[in-house]
């Protein structure tokens, strides 16, 4: 007599082999239909589920102790297999572990359950897995095991990897959507059935059918999750794209997995033949997709009459959203248009700098070739009002008066015009030396008298500290000084003053120019230093000067790491301050030229 007589009469036994088939359908269906991380270690949980309850049917069915308790020791392959593949898939299919594909790892998925079966298998030499007092009580149709200290060294070993699921599955509800709640709570129970059921049989001795209940719960939640898995779409890259792509949108998308392969495609890029017809151009942005971030700074592509610029968003996994990406969205915006527009505006540009360009080199040009002939003018004028060739009547040395200082106004108009366009090209070199401030303003003041007396101005001297060294340019601060001085004289009521201070506070020098005017009205600012902008008087006609001085001053300020600025009053005066940094006057310098 085998151990298989009588199986085949036997309900419980019977029962059993449909849960088998229907695992085993299961598992065929599940692994036809679907594609999920972890998928060999779903299937050999599957197997070894299968197998354990094909043995614990067969123990049922057996009629002699001997023959029970070899189905019995058979099952500890699967009892050893279960949990640790279960573990192994938990681990890869929501976390996405490198550690299970290790060889290291994989070995002891099978070592495992081996060294397990072989020291139950060798029991009746050790009897530590089942006491030698286990029998089959008088009356009964099942084995009374008694465990001996090995059984709970197994349990206890097999139980550390139910809780590295449980604490895996954990951490990853902490992470998760609140989307994949559901999925993670149904693995959760899977995971925490078995284990209570395991549990209970061992401490308790609850049986079903006199038999440990734990690989019937355990196949019943697993074959529930491989319904799950069929139906739930938390996994399934082309469900995710359902979500993403629309067929109604004008753009192109396109859907891949992290292997790069096209898993779903929208109408516009079928009809625009971008999911095969152009798998050249494809290919490359699929390689170096990682290289490109999530919107807006896609390389432009050429496909066809059209450009595209790629817009990548990654797909994230709902259950490891900082983990590895299930995949990319790409959206192809059509840039056709744009690019025709850029190319025309570019053009334009171009164009337009060309013609700033010939501006430039006109006035350049103009400049040069009329401070040529206006040196001659002028050095004529000044000759003759000499009187070295003879007296002039008053009525020639009026007119000539007057030529002689619009000459010296136009060459002063040319050389602002020529400075302004250097400083606009940044071709204006600038020396850098101690320069003494206030040595310039007296200089200033002394030079200008003759245009405020014209003008019924007085210029005076207020504190002037002198030792207000600064570093810069000696001839573009002295332009400085005198374009604002002039400012003044102009705009200063007829008898008033125009006083003129330089000062030392700290580390920062200040010279100030002040008039009696009119003032400048608040918000003035951007005209005030505006290029070609000018402020008019009731006594000036706007059009005086060139516009150009504060502007100027306002640039060679900033050049030399200063600053210009001023305080105004509207019908008491204003007030203009240029600062620089004080710079120690050269002591050693003084001393060598006084020996």
């Amino acid at each position: 007599m085998t151990c298989f007589e009588g199986a085949l009469t036997d309900s419980v036994f019977l029962g059993t082999i449909g849960i088998v088939t229907l695992a085993g359908l299961t598992l065929f269906w599940t692994l036809k239909t679907q594609e999920f991380n972890g998928k060999s270690f779903y299937t050999l949980t599957f197997i070894g589920m299968m197998w354990t309850l094909l043995t614990v049917g067969l123990e049922a069915a057996s009629s002699t102790f001997s023959c029970k308790l070899q189905w019995a020791t058979m099952a500890w392959l699967g009892h050893g297999l279960v949990p640790v593949a279960w573990c192994y898939f938990i681990f890869s299919y929501v976390d996405n572990a490198a550690w299970v594909d290790k060889r290291i790892a994989r070995g002891a998925l099978i070592i495992l359950p081996v060294i397990i079966f072989a020291f139950a298998a060798t029991n009746q030499g050790h009897y530590l897995v089942y006491d030698e007092t286990s029998i089959i009580p008088e009356g009964g149709d099942h084995i009374d095991y008694v465990h001996g200290p090995g059984f709970y060294v197994i349990i206890v070993s097999l139980y550390t990897f139910v809780v590295a699921t449980l604490v895996c599955l954990v951490k990853t509800f902490a992470r998760a959507k609140r989307t994949a709640w559901p999925l993670l709570a149904i693995l959760t129970v899977i995971t925490l059935t078995p284990l209570a059921v395991n549990a209970a049989y061992v401490g308790l001795g609850f049986t079903v059918f006199g038999l440990d209940p734990t690989a019937f719960m355990f196949t019943l939640g697993i074959v529930a999750f491989s319904w799950l898995l069929m139906t739930n779409k938390t996994m399934d890259m082309a469900s995710i794209g359902q979500s993403v792509l629309f067929n109604t949108m004008s753009e192109p998308v396109i859907l891949i997995d992290r292997q790069r392969n096209i898993v779903q495609t929208n109408t516009a890029a079928r009809s625009r033949d971008l999911h095969n017809g152009n798998s050249h151009v494809l290919t490359d942005l699929f390689a170096n997709i990682e290289q490109f971030g999530t919107a807006e700074d896609g390389a432009h592509m050429h496909i066809g009459q059209r450009y595209y610029e790629p817009r990548i968003q990654k797909v994230e996994n709902p259950l490891n959203p900082s983990g590895t990406v299930l995949g990319w969205s790409i959206t192809f915006v059509d840039i056709t248009d744009r690019i025709a527009i850029t190319a025309s505006l570019e053009e334009a540009l171009k164009k337009a700098d060309d013609a700033n360009r010939a501006k430039d080199e006109f006035v350049s040009v103009i400049s040069h070739e009329m401070r040529t002939p206006l040196t001659s003018l002028k050095g004529g004028l000044a000759l003759a009002l000499s009187g070295q060739f003879g007296e002039l009547s008053a009525p020639m040395q009026s007119l000539l008066d007057i030529a002689h200082r619009n000459g010296v106004r136009l060459s002063r108009l040319i050389d602002q015009i020529l400075l302004a366009q250097k400083m606009d090209i940044g071709a204006l070199s600038l020396e850098n030396e101690a320069v003494d401030l206030g040595g310039l303003l007296e200089e200033s003041f002394d030079e200008n008298k003759i245009f405020a007396a014209e003008r019924g101005v007085r210029l005076a001297k207020a504190d002037i500290d002198h030792s207000a060294f600064v570093s810069g340019d000696a001839f573009a601060i002295r332009q400085i000084i005198d374009n604002l001085i002039s400012n003044a004289i102009k705009f200063a009521s007829e008898n008033s003053v125009v006083e003129g201070a330089v000062q030392v506070t700290g580390q920062q020098v200040k010279l100030s120019i002040k008039d009696t005017g009119h003032g400048i009205p608040e918000g003035m600012e951007e005209k005030v230093f505006g290029q070609f902008q000018q402020m008019g008087s009731s006594s000036q006609s706007s059009t005086q000067g060139s516009g150009l001085g504060l502007y100027i001053s306002k640039q060679l300020a900033k050049r030399m790491l200063g600053d210009i600025y001023y305080e105004s009053q509207t019908g008491v005066g204003t007030t203009f301050h240029v600062e620089f940094s004080l710079v120690e006057h050269y002591a050693a310098d003084s001393d060598r030229v006084a020996e």
